[in-house]
């Protein structure tokens, strides 16, 4: 069902496109009456505004009631990715490999209210996967209530969208502390013109598309601040005489049980996936090892700036694990990186340098030390709505030999 659910998707969005490209080459009424001088070219430019569908390229389709209480817009974004991978190990072939590294088909709007939206994501990359799944309800610029699937508030670099990185992948630090998307509620909202923004939320803790087990939930926040501005979810160093600077941070908190691993959590929760190796034990090993249960508390803290076309950024994540039985541990990283267009909205070049260690970790748990340094190089067609990027990583692990790798990545991206 799920399939047939999605082909009717397609075909439906299918069916809209053709439609406007059917009518692409038809004089509207409204063009009619212009030129016919029964409306004048201002009331034309009204009611044009007024229409109640449109394509807007990077945009997508848009199709919406005369008061805009009911809004569809329907859209996405395609990355394709080649990589090339130099192994320092003589028992690995070095690899060449071409792939659908995101394909994503997006629906948001709001219904009945402008105040009441909505936001449908999957990735068609493989199959096809839900990610967000939302609606929300904003009472006011200080509160909107958010319920359903979408990512927790947690590191900016994690809610920085995919679409608008400075290089082809997120940093080491990020992709080994995250915490992906999860199913739960959250409350956020802004105050004094976006400089104060905030996000608090309960959620079931393990991953997308999964139930919780138990009546345990991880609990997560973030804060803000933008004191000379509005700052966008955005590491491109796009052109502007205003700086701006964000200073924030986030936490999370979960207890869990052997009910939460085995097949019970989602591997989009990087920190219960590769920081603490949870997805490689069952529960019986869980609990031999960890007792009853497993607390953990991960913080995050950032700063962000940007200003005449360079911009910055660095982001430091602390990781404690407290099992009911044993010795808790911990584990961190860090990421800093910086870019520069050097051809306005055009070219741009980027230096980023990542690292992560974890500290006395138990058997069972992963240890790390770990780093990545990066160069990498940015050409906008169309600012993020088409864009080429590229990028050498050079990989340095220090409790593995014969692991210090090399990576070449080239990436394009296009909205539609």
């Amino acid at each position: 069902m799920q399939g047939k659910g999605f082909l009717v998707i397609v075909f439906s969005v299918m069916l809209m496109i053709s439609g406007m490209a059917a009518n692409g080459h038809a004089k509207s009424l409204e063009q009619i009456l212009k030129e016919k001088g029964v409306i004048t070219a201002e009331e034309y430019k009204e009611a044009m505004k007024q229409k109640p569908a449109a394509y807007v390229p990077g945009k997508g389709f848009t199709a919406a009631t005369a008061d805009g209480n009911y809004k569809l817009r329907i859209g996405g974004y395609a990355q394709l990715i080649y990589r090339y991978t130099d192994f320092e190990s003589d028992t690995k072939d070095d690899t060449s490999d071409f792939d659908i590294r995101r394909f994503k088909l997006q629906l948001k709007g709001n219904v009945v209210s402008k105040n009441l939206g909505f936001k449908f994501q999957g990735d068609m990359k493989s199959g096809f996967t839900t990610e967000d799944a939302f609606l929300n309800y904003k009472f006011g610029a200080p509160l909107t209530v958010q319920v359903g699937q979408f990512k927790p508030p947690q590191a900016r670099q994690e809610l920085t969208s995919a679409s608008r990185q400075l290089f082809p992948e997120r940093s080491l630090a990020n992709d080994t502390f995250n915490l992906g998307r999860d199913q739960g509620v959250q409350a956020a909202g802004s105050c004094a013109d976006k400089r104060v923004e905030y996000r608090l939320g309960l959620f079931n803790g393990n991953g997308p598309n999964t139930s919780n087990p138990d009546n345990r939930h991880m609990v997560t926040g973030r804060l803000d601040l933008n004191p000379l501005g509005a700052y966008k979810m955005d590491e491109a160093g796009w052109a502007d005489d205003k700086p701006l600077v964000n200073v924030g941070g986030s936490f999370a908190w979960n207890k869990i049980g052997a009910n939460d691993v085995d097949d019970n959590f989602g591997t989009d929760n990087d920190v219960m996936e590769k920081a603490l190796g949870l997805d490689d034990i069952s529960d019986a090993d869980f609990t031999t090892a960890y007792g009853s249960d497993l607390t953990w508390l991960l913080w995050t803290a950032n700063v962000n700036a940007t200003w005449m076309g360079a911009t910055f950024a660095a982001e430091f994540f602390d990781l404690n694990a407290d099992p009911d039985q044993g010795d808790d541990w911990d584990a961190d990283g860090f990421y800093v990186q910086a870019g520069y267009q050097v051809i306005p909205r055009t070219l741009e070049l980027a230096a980023r340098y990542s690292e992560i260690e974890s500290d006395d970790a138990p058997a069972l748990a992963p240890s790390f030390d770990k780093s990545e340094t990066q160069f990498g190089v940015n050409y906008y067609l169309k600012k993020h709505a088409a864009k080429l990027q590229a990028d050498y990583t050079m990989v340095e692990d220090d409790l593995n030999d014969d692991s210090d790798d090399n990576i070449v990545r080239l990436q394009a991206q296009i909205f539609y």
